[in-house]
């Protein structure tokens, strides 16, 4: 990816604007200054859920992509930026305005059907110079609401396809790639008609024509908004218009990006950890982040920090700095692909039963935690842990609790029945007989039907496994449900980390 863009591309992630209350035309201003502000990912409806917080929006004010809204212009996985108040219980608050602004929009090139890397989970293609990850378990899809694409077609992680036109929110990673937690189609084949949007840095700025990273801007006949001097070099812009499927956008606007961070008493940040140097040094989105005083959820986090993880952040913004007072992991490693078994709505927590007659696995939820509905053909926006079943089969996402069994989702996925998987630390293994992670102790197949696999997916024998794992070595284990064997027998079983 080019250096020029992937810079002005995590500049403009941060621009984090709010929208000016006015009456009529509205207006820009950089984060911060009085009132609670948030910025993450929406995760749930029923208001708005943004960093575990339920905003309600009766009085709110919204901006989508510049254009005065509503809520039902906001979907899960947007990220968006709220300004309000939040109650005493840190959990309910109150919008008073909330703005959307995607990070991209275009054609998707060089579709990676999975990569192996990332266990086959994740799939990579690039838009407008960007690269693009999305993730089968995190990232939303969604299709326009603008008529453009013919009724029934199917949009996901499987299906999305070169030439796509889409439509994408995410945060950027220490490398500049665009981790999307949302993917929208806005056409199914891509034309030289179609909308496409990027940010950037103007540069190499020559009467109307600039670069874009290494995309090159022609102008010569676009609205300019909020650009009192003009087209300037240096200067941060979104630029919309239509592309020529090689390299050149003719752009129809082009409008200042406003990256200013203001000091505020209270604000809530998620995104990726990039720059890391200490706990007191790096950044999120761009903001830099000191995190030397903070508390961290789970406690292990403190010594864990690190680039590429996803976090939330809250604290006040003093000198442009973060001060962090909390620091929340929002991603995990541990997974449970598994049928539910009891649902406690008042204790926000289900178990999952990963083997009949093995302890169950207990989950937690937060107001944080994001729920999606892949079985169901009209899923509701609201969907949460009031809508499971005993006995879906389910696919979970989390990090350790400090003080109890079990975890905490992030993500809990209802699909279709598929492989059992657990994955977390390795708590025992006894030769030739069992496996034990999370509580869960799974038989070791005796005439070697149980694969055993190192960090870089290569077999490996038992012995070479115990070796290269002991107590505490973060491992998946694999029931394939077309396996033949019984259930609880491990026919998978991974090294995930050294």
């Amino acid at each position: 990816m080019n250096t020029l863009l992937k810079r002005s591309s995590l500049s403009a992630a941060i621009a984090l604007t709010l929208v000016a209350c006015g009456g009529g035309g509205g207006g820009l201003a950089g984060i911060g200054g009085s009132g609670f502000i948030s910025s993450g990912s929406i995760t749930g409806f029923g208001s708005v859920i943004v960093n575990g917080v339920k905003f309600e929006t009766n009085d709110a004010t919204f901006d989508v992509d510049g254009v005065s809204g509503t809520q039902n212009d906001l979907a899960i996985g947007m990220i968006v930026n709220v300004n309000g108040s939040i109650n005493d219980d840190g959990i309910t608050g109150t919008a008073t305005s909330i703005s959307f602004d995607d990070e991209l929009q275009g054609p998707v090139s060089g579709l990676l059907a999975l990569d192996p890397n990332a266990d086959n989970l994740t799939r990579t293609f690039t838009v407008l110079d960007v690269k693009v990850i999305i993730d089968s378990g995190s990232t939303t899809f969604d299709i326009s609401g603008e008529n453009n694409v013919p009724p029934g077609t199917i949009f996901n992680f499987d299906t999305i396809a070169d030439n796509n036109n889409v439509e994408i929110s995410g945060f950027f990673n220490s490398a500049g790639n665009l981790l999307a937690t949302r993917v929208e189609l806005k056409n199914v084949a891509f034309d030289t008609s179609s909308i496409v949007e990027v940010k950037g840095n103007i540069s190499n700025l020559i009467n109307t024509t600039f670069n874009i990273g290494t995309l090159i801007i022609d102008a010569s006949a676009a609205i300019l908004d909020d650009l009192p001097n003009g087209l300037v070099d240096g200067q941060l812009v979104e630029v919309k218009g239509t592309f020529d499927t090689i390299n050149t956008i003719t752009a129809t606007k082009v409008e200042a990006e406003d990256d200013s961070v203001d000091d505020a008493d209270e604000f809530e940040l998620e995104g990726l950890i990039t720059d890391f140097n200490s706990n007191a040094d790096f950044k999120v989105n761009g903001i830099p982040v000191n995190a030397s005083n903070a508390t961290f959820e789970p406690a292990s986090l403190s010594s864990t920090l690190k680039d590429d993880l996803r976090i939330e952040v809250e604290g006040a913004i003093i000198n442009g700095i973060l001060m962090a007072t909390e620091i929340k992991l929002e991603d995990g490693n541990i997974k449970v692909h598994a049928n539910i078994g009891t649902i406690d709505v008042a204790g926000n927590s289900f178990t999952l039963v990963p083997v009949s007659g093995e302890p169950v696995i207990t989950v937690t939820v937060t107001t944080g935690t994001q729920f999606e509905d892949d079985v169901s053909a009209s899923p509701s926006p609201t969907f949460n842990i009031n809508d499971l079943v005993g006995g879906t089969f389910v696919e979970v996402e989390g990090h350790e609790n400090d003080s109890s069994d079990g975890f905490t989702a992030t993500e809990v996925e209802v699909t279709e029945t598929d492989d059992i998987i657990v994955q977390g630390n390795l708590q025992a293994i006894i030769k030739d007989d069992f496996i034990t992670v999370l509580g869960v102790s799974f038989q070791i197949d005796d005439i070697g039907e149980t694969d055993f696999e190192d960090t870089n997916d290569l077999d490996i024998t038992q012995d070479e496994f115990i070796t290269q794992a002991p107590d505490g070595t973060l491992v998946k284990i694999k029931d394939k449900s077309v396996s033949g064997l019984v259930n609880g027998t491990a026919d998978e079983i991974e090294i995930e980390t050294p």
